[in-house]
């Protein structure tokens, strides 16, 4: 089913469908605004790149991503999760020595 943000976006710029079509569609709409003089346009997360891959929600901008409440540089998140693993073993193996200590002391 389409979403709701994309059958209520009065200007139809929300759009719902294939990935490849929709990136199909933007890189057409962005050559339509530069023959038109808007040199400026053009698709930010649309193509991969060194800090994620390609994003499947990506944005025609006209300005800096900064000016869109977007950061300049996007990361993929999974960049910043080795640490939270890395918490979360430590945590568990924490808490199996306290149980093991625990279990050792109650007998």
């Amino acid at each position: 089913m389409m979403p709701a943000c994309a059958k209520a976006c009065p200007t139809g710029s929300i759009q719902f469908g294939e990935v490849a079509d929709l990136r199909q569609k933007a890189h057409a709409r962005v050559a339509e605004l530069r023959s038109r003089g808007r040199g400026d346009a053009y698709l930010y997360g649309a193509e991969p790149s060194e800090s994620y891959s390609a994003l499947n929600a990506f944005f025609l901008l006209l300005d800096a991503p900064s000016k869109y409440g977007l950061p300049d540089r996007p990361e993929t998140p999974q960049h910043h999760l080795s640490g939270d693993y890395a918490r979360a073993a430590l945590g568990t193996l924490v808490w199996l020595s306290l149980a093991v200590l625990v279990i050792a002391y109650a007998r």
